[in-house]
């Protein structure tokens, strides 16, 4: 036999390919590794001779030819009890051979070792195949068992008949040990390791268990809140139900003195109806108790009476100041030298930054209620920093003067509008205020006005779009309306919910004369500035504000001139929505107040959502603060993105920019609040 370096299997075959004659013998020798014989007639002249190879198969060649080393390394433990309650214990050996254990109840212990050639002996031709066979024996307890004095009989159906020696082991302790060793290798973890898991586990539990119960006491406090809420409003219901009972009988009893006939009365009647479609929050009033000397020291920072010349209130070309007297330059000058009112004195400070970002409406707002709580928002008998702030911008601008505004209604307007906010942690009318001052500075300082020329009755409806952009906010936001299916998001088609409710309720008591701001404006003036004003509040709505941001993206892209009657109102409202996110882009003082405010409004509807059964909305729940997740991700989906298009339209709003970036690095230092 010659050796034939370099040629594997796969060369070796091709060399001698088989044929119809040809016939293979594989050898499994006790040592590795295995030999293939390979034999054929071939044909050497005129004489047939026969052929014999052999070819050495490496270990890359042994696909499918299976060693009895191989098949015990794959083999587990195995264990069994035959019909006479022997119990055997099969497993492989460190020598590479098949040990077998039987232990008898009255601990007689017999074993014996089986190595290759035994096996072979027993019919194991296949190794994988025959110890698949006697595993399943195994674990189906088919085995059976003979023992007799110093032998043990033990038969495995499909493997053979084993014959075991008596052993003086102790062979209770050793099928123990191996069970032990067994599940130990089974079990994913020590039990040491297991029993630290449990004890984790059952801390965790017991701290969410502590946590349920907290949070079940105080829903047992919010529903018993509610319900005293609910008992107070019925109270309240019927004293009003008896009071305007009181006072329908009144009416009728006046009319009947006064002689008015009963069409006449009825005609009245649906005429209050008409002019009622909306909660007037003023009630009985037109307008607050608003401080005379307050609004007149305001109203001379932005206009002075000339010295010398005839003052007449009753003038009808002086409807614009029929109210408030304004000072003379003379008599300016010495009351601002002389404020011995300490809200006066800091009114007309904090008036200073009216055209500054760091305008401050918490500082304002505790000027003139005592409070930018909740206490100081839900009474305002005299004005707050919404009604200061309008009544300033109205005079900044001088639109009182140049539209001979009726002084009377603007007043009565303003005090209509600020009424209208309720007391909400957030949305407010300091919210309102806040809105509101940052459009004017869009609009002024910013450049708004100047690089689209507004005409000034576009900045009039800008203003009065961001004073009235949340009147009446509930508190809860418009996916709340849907969720819950309110009586408003059927009536609105779950489209901009609340913002068509704070335009519209304003127009409705509008068509009372009383609080008409727009009677001194012609037709065509009054449709252009409701129009206006309609559209930028329902810009306000963030359901829309990918599509607006979209938009104004396109329209910048094309043309940075912004003469069209839509692209101005387009330019206004990304100016609104803009004043109403701004306060990410406060200095951080401001912007970590309005924070608290926004975490606590939220908080309640989570409340609110959570009792009505339904899940908290994102960053809603109490009980899982998110405070920094929530604001870095506001910041970098909706606030970054809006500020960088407005800056590239208005370069002098950059700033923001940056202090967006700023108020976001706070928040990556908190990351755990």
């Amino acid at each position: 036999i010659t050796e034939t370096k370099g040629e594997g299997l796969r060369k070796f075959l091709l060399l001698h390919p088989p044929s119809l004659f040809s016939l293979f013998f594989y050898v499994p020798t006790s040592f590795p590794p295995p030999i293939l014989i390979f034999s054929r007639l071939c044909r050497r002249g005129a004489k047939h001779v026969l052929c014999i190879s052999f070819c050495v198969l490496s270990n890359n060649h042994q696909q499918g030819m299976h060693t009895l080393e191989d098949s015990l390394t794959a083999l587990p433990k195995l264990f069994t009890k035959t019909p006479t309650n022997v119990v055997v214990l099969g497993k492989t050996t460190n020598e590479g051979t098949l040990s077998l254990t039987a232990t008898t109840p009255s601990n007689d212990s017999y074993s014996a070792t089986f190595t290759q050639a035994a096996l072979q002996q027993q019919g194991a031709t296949d190794f994988k195949q025959y110890f698949e066979v006697m595993s399943a024996a195994f674990n189906e307890n088919k085995c059976s068992s003979h023992p007799a004095g110093a032998s043990c009989a033990f038969e495995v159906p499909g493997c053979g008949r084993f014959e075991l020696g008596k052993s003086n082991v102790n062979g209770h302790a050793m099928l123990l040990d191996n069970i032990l060793s067994f599940t130990k290798l089974r079990a994913s973890k020590d039990p040491e390791k297991q029993l630290e898991e449990a004890a984790s586990k059952a801390a965790e539990a017991l701290a969410k268990a502590k946590a349920l119960e907290k949070e079940e006491a105080q829903l047992h406090e919010t529903i018993q809140a509610s319900r005293d809420k609910v008992a107070y409003n019925n109270t309240r219901i019927v004293e009003l139900q008896e009071e305007l009972q009181a006072l329908d009988e009144a009416k009728k009893k006046a009319a009947v003195e006064n002689g008015t006939t009963r069409e006449e009365l009825q005609e009245e009647e649906e005429e209050e109806d008409v002019t009622s479609r909306v909660r007037n929050p003023l009630g009985e009033q037109d307008c607050k108790e608003f401080p005379h000397d307050l609004l007149r020291l305001v109203k001379g920072q932005f206009m002075e009476w000339p010295d010398g010349q005839l003052y007449d209130a009753d003038s009808h070309q002086n409807k614009f100041c029929s109210i408030v007297k304004p000072f003379t330059t003379s008599e300016f000058a010495l009351a601002t030298q002389n404020l011995s009112d300490p809200m006066q004195e800091k009114v007309y400070q904090l008036l200073q930054d009216l055209d500054k970002w760091k305008y401050d409406v918490f500082s304002l707002q505790e000027a003139t209620c005592g409070s930018y709580s909740h206490e100081g928002l839900v009474n305002q008998p005299e004005g707050g920093s919404l009604f200061v702030t309008a009544y300033a911008l109205m005079h900044r601008y001088g639109f009182m003067q140049k539209f001979n505004i009726n002084e009377k209604v603007m007043l009565n307007w303003l005090s209509l509008v600020e009424a209208g906010y309720h007391p909400n942690p957030y949305h407010n009318s300091m919210h309102a205020a806040d809105v509101l001052h940052i459009t004017h500075y869009i609009l002024s300082t910013g450049g708004l006005a100047a690089t689209c020329k507004l005409a000034s009755e576009d900045v009039f409806a800008a203003l009065c779009a961001a004073a009235i952009h949340d009147y009446n906010h509930p508190g809860i936001n418009n996916n709340f309306h849907i969720k819950v299916q309110t009586y408003l998001a059927t009536l609105f088609n779950d489209r901009s919910i609340l913002e068509n409710i704070h335009v519209s309720s304003v127009f409705e008591l509008m068509k009372m004369e009383k609080f008409n701001i727009l009677e001194c404006f012609a037709d065509e003036q009054k449709r252009d500035i409701r129009e206006t004003i309609v559209e930028m509040v329902l810009a306000t709505d963030m359901g829309l504000h990918a599509k607006i941001l979209g938009t104004f993206k396109r329209r910048l892209a094309e043309d940075h001139e912004f003469k069209k009657k839509e692209d101005i109102r387009l330019a206004l409202s990304m100016a609104v929505k803009m004043a109403d996110i701004s306060n990410c882009g406060r200095e951080q003082t401001l912007y970590l107040g309005w924070c608290n405010q926004i975490a606590d409004e939220f908080y309640m509807q989570g409340d609110r959502e959570r009792n009505l059964g339904f899940p908290c909305s994102p960053f809603m729940d109490r009980y899982l603060p998110a405070m920094a997740k929530g604001q870095i991700a506001f910041m970098n989906y909706i606030v970054v993105p809006l500020f960088e298009c407005i800056s590239e339209f208005l370069p002098a709003m950059h700033f923001s920019v940056d202090l967006t970036e700023e108020n976001k690095a706070y928040w990556a230092n908190h990351a755990d609040l």
